[in-house]
């Protein structure tokens, strides 16, 4: 069916094509008429001088008056059809046609009339103008080769009639040269007729590419609204989440505290063996709930964009230090060996939120430690130097418990993927706190990673820190609160559509967009305000991007710092650095634009935390 619909879309096209030709040839052919009737009678003028003497001058008006008829007849068949700005009929074609046979005729006998004793200028005069009228017709009809050939065959035919009759041998040779000619207008008609045809093609093919651009660009400006539309539902959405979760809080989390402390106070009681198991009991459950409400809220806040990161100065030595004091006693209580391993310069302090890496370091130990019975646990923590005053820091927890499922591996960090595992893994957790310990990575600029190992397993976490500079904007424990921290964006592109596609995709990764549409627009709202980055589209009303980049690195204000990121409809990649620019393949799509502005604002961690899809 899939090709049968192929085939008909192809014969359908071809037929438009054959059509558009047909209608091309004949609009050319109309054209030039009006062109060649002028000529055929101004020609024939200039002729009678030279047969003036040379022909019976009866026979020579009626030459002349019978020419100029057909040629006028030849106008009045277009005539109708370019002053009503249509094509011609199928009757005017054929109509014009039998006088172009017969204007061929009129020419073609001109030289049977002239008497034997014509000078050889006279003859030359005919065979100049017969040859030049001949070529013309062939040139100026050759869009449409039927009308060539009516024309020219006669008016060749005859005249080499002429030429034979002489029976001289010069005569003969004089006709070999007419027939030679001849062919060599008729190739030049086929090779024109041809182009044609391509240039008919060419322009379908346009026109069909037209559309389905306009159709394509209709069809993105609609999901470009329809992300708007969702982002601004999923944020309403999230505050909502965010305000019920924070009542769940205080609410489970009073009776819960109340819970824990006096359980605390009864175990620090004699109430004798039974009950102080029991109370053992309830204090542990209600552990396990405590731990779970508080992940469940944490990811709610990801998801609502309302977990606040506090940066601080710590090096890598400090952490271990803390997961040695935090996790150590705990592991070796269990009969295990514990060891902290440091790769790279441990003494260099980062800028980063501590507790949030310890919380996601704590969930890989406290997995580490509940399935290793035998053997022992390995943090290794890893420091790379890298450019722009960055670090990369990996933390790795190896131990040689039981492992992981291998068909609970793909799922591993998913949330409450813990159905999919070993009941005796079920019974231990809850199931969320990998899938935690994923979204606290990736809101700090991170991944997380798992990797079985021959015995055991190993988990990792992985962040890109900026080194700590005192001297910098960020001061100490400074506190970044997404809350309140939507990215600032200024796009400046002339094609609404474009615009609204930008505009759309923007939206959806937590931004507030303000637009511009010419450069001189774009600088003034550069100048009076301070933005993340600067998106430049395709094309601007007043300048060619590159100027408006030029004009903004110009500001006499530190707004000419800002990170630029420009479309590209030429780039072979997605996205590339190009100078102190981030270039982006146009059309532009999701991923290529998040990825983009993530590299265009590397500098900025802040920025970068909060650059995140919404919707």
């Amino acid at each position: 069916m899939k090709m049968g619909f192929s085939h008909a879309r192809a014969s359908e096209r071809a037929q438009q094509v054959a059509t558009l030709t047909n209608d091309a040839r004949r609009g050319l052919v109309a054209s030039s008429a009006l062109r060649a009737v002028p000529m055929n009678i101004i020609n024939a003028v200039l002729l009678s001088v030279f047969l003036f003497g040379h022909v019976d001058l009866t026979l020579h008006a009626i030459w002349f008056v019978t020419l100029s008829a057909l040629t006028l007849g030849r106008l009045a068949c277009m005539w109708s059809a370019r002053q009503a700005d249509r094509l011609p009929s199928d009757r005017a074609m054929t109509a014009y046609l039998m006088f172009s046979f017969g204007v061929g005729v009129a020419w073609g006998v001109v030289p049977l009339m002239v008497t034997s004793d014509a000078p050889v200028v006279v003859h030359q005069a005919i065979a100049l103008v017969i040859a030049g009228m001949v070529a013309g017709a062939v040139m100026t009809s050759a869009a449409k080769q039927s009308v060539a050939v009516a024309y020219a065959a006669p008016a060749l035919g005859l005249w080499a009639l002429s030429l034979a009759l002489s029976g001289t041998v010069f005569g003969w040779l004089l006709v070999v040269m007419l027939v030679g000619f001849g062919i060599a207008l008729h190739g030049l008609a086929r090779a024109y007729s041809n182009v044609l045809v391509e240039a008919v093609h060419t322009s379908a093919a346009l026109a069909e590419a037209r559309e389905e651009t306009e159709a394509q660009t209709e069809a993105m400006t609609s999901l470009a609204e329809r992300h708007e539309a969702a982002a601004r539902t999923a944020e309403e959405q999230a505050r909502s989440n965010a305000a019920i979760l924070a009542n769940m809080s205080h609410d489970l989390g009073t009776p819960l505290n109340g819970i824990l402390g006096m359980s605390q106070i009864l175990t620090d009681t004699d109430l004798g063996e039974e009950p102080n198991r029991m109370v053992g009991r309830i204090r542990t459950s209600a552990e396990k709930l405590s731990t779970l409400v508080s992940d469940i809220l944490d990811v709610s806040r990801i998801q609502a964009g309302r977990l606040e990161l506090v940066l601080d100065d710590v090096t890598p030595r400090e952490l271990g230090e803390r997961v040695e004091r935090t996790n150590g006693p705990l592991a070796r209580e269990k009969g295990l060996e514990f060891a902290v391993e440091y790769a790279g310069d441990a003494d260099k302090a980062l800028r980063g939120d501590e507790n949030r890496l310890m919380q996601v370091i704590s969930t890989f130990l406290e997995n580490a430690i509940r399935f290793t019975d035998e053997g022992g646990i390995t943090v290794r923590i890893e420091h790379d130097e890298l450019e722009n005053e960055s670090s990369n820091l990996r933390v790795s927890v190896c131990d040689t418990g039981s492992g992981v499922p291998e068909g609970a591996r793909d799922t591993l960090f998913d949330a409450f993927s813990r159905d999919k595992m070993d009941q005796s893994i079920r019974e231990a957790g809850t199931g969320l706190g990998l899938h935690l310990a994923s979204r606290l990575a990736e809101l700090m600029n991170g991944s997380v990673s798992f990797e079985p190992l021959e015995r055991g397993s190993s988990f990792s976490v992985e962040l890109q820190l900026r080194q700590s500079n005192k001297a910098d904007r960020y001061a100490e424990s400074e506190r970044l609160d997404l809350t309140s921290r939507r990215l600032r964006i200024l796009a400046a592109e002339r094609d609404t559509s474009r615009q609204s596609v930008l505009l759309g995709y923007l939206k959806s990764f937590n931004c507030t967009v303000t637009c511009a549409s010419s450069g001189r627009e774009l600088t003034e709202i550069l100048n009076s305000a301070a933005y993340d980055a600067v998106v430049v589209g395709l094309e601007l009303d007043d300048c060619a991007p590159e100027d408006v980049i030029a004009d903004i690195r110009g500001l006499a204000s530190t707004n000419s710092l800002t990170p630029i990121l420009r479309l590209d409809a030429e780039l072979s990649e997605p996205f590339t650095m190009v100078g102190e620019e981030v270039h982006v393949r146009a059309p532009v799509v999701a991923k290529p634009l998040l990825e983009g502005l993530r590299l265009v604002l590397q500098s900025d961690p802040t920025a970068v935390v909060n650059l995140r899809r919404i919707a």
